[in-house]
């Protein structure tokens, strides 16, 4: 590498001949991502960026940090081991410290703070490989430690059609105001999803928008996509949030989008009563939300987002929640056929003005019951846009895009009718 291409990424980039780059044995538990592992990554935090763009390049979609432990990657959903040897405590810190560009990182974690946040590492003057961070701590035979987890981030936004997003969807991701909702568990491709849907807005030149984009970190810059295209006017504003970024929590970065006067506001999580409660506000006053939540049904979703609230004021929020939604999804990633990938399972319901009158019509303890009633109806009534997850896992199957044996436990147990 001479000193010009250096200087210019600012850092040392990735020598690429220091990386196995053979694809990895499906069959075989270990995966090799160095060609030479260094006796010790606190002595050489440069092979600890290899072994992270490796990774990324092997396909890993998570690499997985603990003390006493050896270095595993997540390859399409399987855990794999990535080292030779287990890592020493002191690797693990310089590590963190390495991530977090500060040496600060490790007492947040030991005082109870997990850390969420994004690093890139220069593979070349043209390309970059981001992750997502989250470090947090833990105990490891009695001793306090860290844990990383680092989700690797593709650098192309993706599309609708990436993401297999129904037809039946696609009309409902506009409408002028409203709240949609994308739940599901960790690393089941919400944020990828939303992502579909904020490039949708981005390259819509019918109607051009400005985006607000809150995120815990962000995940997906829009570069590729965010440009000055004289017949494309839309143009997104993103803000990281959390400790030491550029918001402090969702709720404040939700209730300054509204004051920016943009037509979309992304909320990465709505994790709390605070944020849930910025989001149904920023809908009240006329925007458009995205956000996501974590939930193992559709209708747990919903009672979940209603019981962020206190009891007495539940009834009064729940109409505010229910009279927003357009839309919500519940997904989950599962292998394909080919074993080359993940493809998103996908339960939903399109609420119109008759679903609405449906969830008020009952506390949200009884939601459980609306929305087995919704998806029976469903079957008969056009009018009703609705599918549960078992139907999704029997479409994908006949379409032969994953096996019936990856998706014979959703067709047993998981459906929309059942309480979680």
């Amino acid at each position: 590498m001479d000193a010009f291409a250096e200087a210019l990424c600012g850092d040392e980039m990735i020598d690429l001949d220091r990386i196995d780059l053979t694809p990895p044995d499906p069959n075989e538990p270990e995966v090799t991502i160095l060609k030479d592992e260094p006796n010790r990554f606190d002595s050489d935090l440069s092979a600890f960026d290899h072994f992270l763009v490796g990774a990324a390049m092997k396909g890993a979609s998570d690499i997985n940090i603990s003390a006493d432990l050896r270095m595993r990657v997540q390859l399409h959903g399987d855990q794999r081991l990535a080292t030779k040897r287990r890592l020493l405590i002191t690797e693990v810190q310089a590590m963190l410290a390495h991530l977090w560009s500060a040496n600060d990182a490790m007492s947040l974690v030991s005082a109870g703070r997990p850390l969420d946040f994004s690093y890139e590492k220069k593979i070349d003057r043209k390309r970059s490989q981001r992750f997502r961070v989250n470090a947090t701590g833990e105990q490891r035979f009695g001793t306090n430690g860290v844990q990383i987890t680092l989700r690797a981030l593709p650098d192309t936004t993706p599309t609708l059609d990436d993401v297999g997003l129904e037809e039946e969807l696609r009309d409902r991701l506009e409408p002028a105001s409203g709240i949609i909702v994308v739940a599901g568990a960790t690393g089941h491709g919400k944020s990828t999803t939303m992502a579909a849907m904020t490039r949708c807005h981005l390259e819509n030149r019918d109607r051009s928008r400005k985006i607000i984009d809150l995120q815990a970190p962000i995940e997906y810059t829009f570069r590729d996509i965010n440009t000055d295209a004289a017949d494309v006017a839309s143009f997104i504003s993103q803000s990281e949030i959390g400790v030491g970024r550029n918001i402090p929590t969702f709720a404040e970065g939700v209730r300054a989008a509204m004051r920016r006067a943009p037509a979309v506001i992304n909320v990465g999580e709505s994790r709390d009563r605070e944020s849930m409660e910025a989001c149904i506000e920023a809908c009240l006053t006329g925007h458009l939300v995205n956000t996501t939540t974590h939930a193992g049904s559709t209708s747990e979703a919903l009672r979940r987002m209603a019981f962020l609230f206190p009891h007495e004021e539940q009834a009064a929020r729940s109409f505010d929640l229910v009279t927003s939604l357009n839309l919500i999804i519940w997904q989950r990633l599962v292998k394909t056929a080919d074993r080359e990938g993940r493809v998103a399972l996908r339960e939903y319901i399109v609420f119109d003005q008759n679903v609405r009158d449906r969830f008020l019509s009952v506390p949200p303890l009884e939601w459980v019951n609306v929305v087995k009633q919704i998806f029976s109806d469903s079957c008969s009534n056009p009018n009703l846009i609705a599918r549960t997850m078992s139907q999704s896992a029997e479409h994908l199957v006949q379409r032969k895009i994953v096996r019936v044996e990856d998706v014979a436990g959703i067709l047993r147990s998981v459906s929309g009718f059942k309480e979680n």
